[in-house]
């Protein structure tokens, strides 16, 4: 008891293993075999047994389509990829007949300023020459 005085911390130790004892002897024990409780136990076990058991079926169900779901999963992305692919061939091939067609319509916007250059100059030299022979 002296040594329970001087230091408060085996007291509140020594307190707390004293509650235990109590609450531990004061719990109820095993009932026996053959009572109501023991049976209605009995029954909540097997009935949670099943239930574990059932449980354990649908995880494993559970786990084989999450098997087969990451693996759809990985092969659309694998279809993406190869659609991300093709989309930018076919942009880059776009943007070259964008390019093309660029070209070609100045081209002929250029063909066709010349050509107009050449009529008037073909007009203005049948022009000259009816202008001559009626003379």
């Amino acid at each position: 008891m002296t040594l329970l005085s001087l230091s408060p911390l085996l007291s509140s130790l020594f307190i707390s293993y004293a509650n235990r004892v109590v609450a531990l002897e004061s719990a109820s024990a095993t009932p026996s075999p053959d009572s109501e409780e023991w049976k209605t136990l009995q029954a909540t076990i097997a009935a949670l047994r099943e239930e574990n058991g059932k449980l354990k079926l649908e995880n494993c169900e559970m786990a084989g389509r999450l098997e087969t779901a990451v693996a759809s999963q990985e092969a659309f992305r694998t279809l993406v990829a190869a659609l991300k692919d093709d989309a930018n061939i076919q942009q880059d091939g776009f943007l070259k007949l964008t390019q093309q067609f660029a070209e070609s319509n100045d081209k002929y916007n250029r063909l066709m300023t010349e050509s107009s250059a050449e009529k008037a100059a073909f007009q203005a030299q049948v022009l000259d020459l009816e202008v001559r022979t009626h003379v």
